[in-house]
Order: structure tokens, then C-alpha cells, then sequence
């Protein structure tokens, strides 16, 4: 039997269900984990008043808990990232290992954070950071550790998924569903970081870290939101057989990895496509064995306290070795280098011609044009009045020619406003 000794920073909703899983689960965390875990301290900056347990030493000094010389492991649950990172430097240097599921922390310093411990020779675990109770981190960390990861490709953001589901499923605007999310304490008071992007493109940067052996880097991942997505665009998707998620994507082409976060269309004879809710699912594509997928609950103080109490385990057994992240040649750019078939949304003017010189700009690029859907046209205003929805589908293009392509055809006098732009994402055999 293992005995870990353990202080918390952070006692809200994840860092409440984590303490009620060491006093409430001891039995089972020592029959099925072989771990002993015991609180020595609890941090929280509004007192005793948020912790119910009268047996625990609760302090309002969060630094004494980082500084206190009878525990092995620091868990850091307050959020935020200044403070999070002084707590988390200062038990690192008193030689403590930590656990955390701060994923802006890691997204923004983790490089700091994994080279102290690196000297100070403590393991630190934070499978919590991404996808909640869905132990993708370990698939990276050990179950993959003997394959090289081509891509990965992921649902990580619930409340985003959430959204689109909610979209889809009940034919409803986007500020309806996000409405409901809110109602049901899917999404925050203020969604921004989940709505335009930056949660997931943080999550994105910490898997590309374990997957490319990168640095920490979240400024290098391009992203996009939701509020780009309409029903129409859903409708349209649907009708050619694919969903539209928010996709983080991360691939490795020679030494050069892109990391990237948008919409994208998702063929319906995949699993992403299946994903619904506030679900999260991730799917890695390494040499050997291809495509496998990893599905659960992406958010909530149940699975993300579950995957802390996982952390701490394997810190007891010393399952969480030196990391080898920022250790390889490969590095990170700004654009995605792979090859993906793109989604366009277009207004058209209803002449004869406009179809054939919109396609002949395909022709030029020497992209292929896979689907091509032209509706009768039923305009809801004056402005719509001569034009009709034109929805193409290429061949497989990179995110600049992508670009460029957009913006070829949004210039042209056959096409009025704005040209949509998505990525497709696809089965690969």
C-alpha cells in the first residue's frame, strides 16, 4: 500500500468534489488503487465556511498549503493563472509533486512548469486539463507511448458541443441554445471562451505537447467559434450527410506540427459525428494501429475530480514520469499543412453563367469540386431578391489555398457578401 500525503488549493465546485472523494472514497481508492490518500490541508480563500468537514486543517493562506512540509503532492484547483503558477513554483521548489486541471496555466506556462520539475526531479499531473473524466492524456502518455501520432482530432469544449447539438437537433438560432445552455449550467455567465474558441485551441496546445513533443504554446494555434456556424449551415451539412463540431486539430507533417480549433463539417460514418451534447470525444491517428477514439464527460466537478484523484494515484506509484514535452526537433506553426476537403456558402447572382465562372475558378486553382447543391431560391428580404444559396464542396486543399479560394470567390461580381469557409473532416481507412 502507497501513502500520499496531500494539500489543496481550491475548494469550488471541482475542488469541493475532490475533497469528497478522499474523506467519502478512501475504501475503494485503496482497493481498487492501492493508494492510501490522506488531506493533510485544505486551502480556501473564503475559510471553513466552504469546506464540511470539521476534521480538516482549512487555511485562508493559500501559500501555506504550497509551503507546508507534511504533504507529498499539491493540487492546485483555485484556477487562474498568476497566482496558480506562484502556488505551484513555490511547491515545486519545496520539492512537492502537483496535480492540476488548470488548463490556461498549462496552455500559458506549462514550459515554466515542466522545467522546474524536471530539476527539482517531481512528477506533475494534470489529465484533468483536458476532456474532464476522459483519460486521453494517458492514452498519449502510456497507452501510445510506443506508436508515433500523426494526428489528433477532438470535441473538447462541451459547451460549444452542447450548443451545436442543441442547433441541430430542435431547428433552433444559436442565442436560443446558448440561452438553454445557461439555463442548465452548461455554459457561464460570460460562454467567451468557450464560444469563440479559446478554451478548446488551450486544450489543443496541451495535446499537441504530448503527442509532438512540443513546448507549451497556445499563441502558435489557430482558432475560430461557433458564432460563425448558422442553421443553414447545419441544414446544408445534414443534407450531405455530415454534422458540423467544433474540431481541435493537431498534426505532424516532418518536423513541422499544426494546431489549430474551428467548426468542422464531420462525415456522418464517424464517430465525432456521433459525439452529441456536452459530450467530448478525442480521435488519435498514430502508425501501427490508426484511428482510436477516446469518449466521456468533458466537463463538471465529478469526472474532473475523478481525473484528479486518477493523477494522484499515479503520482503514489510513480507512474508519472519525466516528461520528454519541448524535448524533440518538431515545432509548431501557424497553419494547418494537411490536406482537408472545405465546406462554401455563397450568395450567387441568379444569372445565367455565375454557376460555370464561380466552378472555373476551381479549374484555375486545380481544385476538384466533389459536391455542388443550388437551391430554388425563397428570399426573405429585398436584399436577397436576385440571388440564390450556393453551397460546393472541394477536394482536399490546405487552409492557405483554402483562404485564398474564399477570398477569390467572395471578390467576384457573380457573388454577393460574405463566402462561409469549413473544414471537412472524414473517415480515414
Amino acid at each position: 500500500m502507497e501513502l500520499l500525503r496531500v494539500g489543496i488549493c481550491g475548494a469550488g465546485n471541482v475542488g469541493g468534489a475532490v475533497i469528497k472523494l478522499i474523506k467519502e472514497s478512501s475504501d475503494l481508492l485503496l482497493q481498487q488503487g492501492g493508494v492510501s490518500i490522506e488531506l493533510i490541508q485544505v486551502g480556501a480563500r473564503k475559510g471553513r465556511a466552504v469546506v464540511p468537514y470539521e476534521d480538516l486543517d482549512v487555511t485562508t493562506d493559500l501559500m501555506e498549503v504550497a509551503n507546508n512540509p507534511n504533504i507529498d503532492v499539491f493540487v492546485e484547483l483555485i484556477g487562474g493563472t498568476e497566482l496558480a503558477l506562484e502556488l505551484i513554483k513555490t511547491a515545486i521548489g519545496n520539492g512537492k509533486h502537483v496535480v492540476t486541471a488548470n488548463k490556461a496555466l498549462l496552455a500559458i506556462h506549462g514550459n515554466t512548469i515542466f522545467e522546474l520539475a524536471r530539476e527539482k526531479e517531481v512528477q506533475v499531473g494534470f489529465e484533468a486539463s483536458v476532456a474532464g473524466g476522459t483519460p486521453v492524456i494517458k492514452a498519449l502518455r502510456e497507452g501510445l507511448v510506443a506508436n508515433k501520432i500523426e494526428w489528433f482530432a477532438g470535441i473538447l469544449n462541451g459547451t460549444s458541443n452542447y450548443i451545436l447539438s442543441e442547433m441541430s437537433n430542435e431547428n433552433t438560432e444559436f442565442s436560443v441554445a446558448l440561452n438553454k445552455a445557461q439555463e442548465l449550467g452548461l455554459a457561464e455567465a460570460d460562454p467567451t471562451l468557450d464560444i469563440d474558441g479559446t478554451d478548446a485551441a488551450q486544450k489543443a496546445s496541451i495535446l499537441a505537447a504530448l503527442a509532438f513533443h512540443i513546448p507549451f504554446d497556445s499563441s502558435k494555434v489557430d482558432y475560430g467559434g461557433i458564432d460563425a456556424v448558422d442553421l443553414e449551415d447545419l441544414k446544408y451539412a445534414e443534407e450531405l450527410g455530415y454534422s458540423i463540431k467544433h474540431i481541435a486539430y493537431g498534426s505532424l507533417l516532418g518536423e513541422e506540427v499544426s494546431i489549430s480549433a474551428y467548426p468542422t463539417l464531420v462525415s456522418h460514418d464517424t464517430l465525432l459525428s456521433q459525439v452529441g451534447q456536452e459530450m467530448n470525444a478525442v480521435e488519435i491517428f498514430a502508425q501501427g494501429i490508426g484511428s482510436t477514439v477516446y469518449y466521456g464527460p468533458g466537463a463538471g466537478p465529478e469526472p474532473t475530480a475523478s481525473a484528479v484523484i486518477a493523477d494522484l494515484v499515479d503520482v503514489a506509484k510513480g507512474s508519472w514520469h519525466g516528461s520528454s514535452i519541448g524535448l524533440s526537433k518538431n515545432t509548431a506553426g501557424s497553419k494547418n499543412l494537411k490536406h482537408m476537403s472545405r465546406y462554401l456558402r455563397m450568395k450567387a447572382n441568379n444569372e445565367p453563367g455565375a454557376i460555370a465562372n464561380i466552378s472555373s475558378v476551381f479549374a484555375k486553382n486545380n481544385i476538384s469540386i466533389e459536391a455542388l447543391i443550388q437551391h430554388e431560391s425563397k428570399p426573405k428580404s429585398n436584399e436577397e431578391l436576385g440571388s440564390v444559396p450556393v453551397v460546393i464542396l472541394s477536394g482536399p486543399i490546405t487552409d492557405n489555398v483554402a483562404e485564398e479560394l474564399r477570398i477569390s470567390i467572395e471578390n467576384m461580381t457573380e457573388v454577393s457578401g460574405r463566402v462561409k469557409q469549413f473544414r471537412i473532416h472524414t473517415k480515414i481507412d
